[in-house]
């Protein structure tokens, strides 16, 4: 019996951050480029984990970036972004913790795929706080 892939659902995590990123991205005109890039490394990280694409999630997605157009602002999308992003690390850590995992694969998440994580989480962080030290909030 061939167990599951581990890593099945941290690629479709990181594929609806990658559809996350991008829908955030009109409403930060100043960043938008930059949140496309962030979008294409969560996309690669997805592709490298061979995630499927699902249509749900592109809905899903969808209607999460219509409630973040709501909120009105560019702190509000980036705020909402970063959450995705902290849902992409849980995941990621859950992973992490799984019996079920071998060496091999525990090893490949602590080395290379939680920093990568974290480090996509630190860079919208950082917007917003690049946009709360300016008073940006429209």
């Amino acid at each position: 019996m061939l167990r599951p892939d581990p890593f099945a659902a941290i690629a479709a995590e990181e594929e609806f951050a990658a559809a996350a990123c991008a829908a955030v991205a009109p409403w930060v005109p100043s960043i938008e480029a930059d949140l496309h890039a962030l979008a294409a490394t969560h996309l690669q990280a997805s592709t490298r984990l061979a995630a499927r694409p699902r249509r749900w999630l592109k809905l899903l997605t969808s209607l999460r970036a219509s409630l973040a157009a709501v909120i009105g602002t560019e702190l509000g999308a980036l705020m909402w972004l970063r959450k995705q992003e902290q849902r992409l690390i849980d995941r990621y850590v859950d992973v992490e913790g799984s019996l079920s995992l071998t060496a091999e694969e525990r090893s490949r998440l602590r080395q290379g795929m939680v920093p990568a994580a974290f480090e996509r989480f630190q860079r919208v962080d950082q917007w917003i706080m690049l946009r709360e030290e300016q008073g940006v909030y429209a």
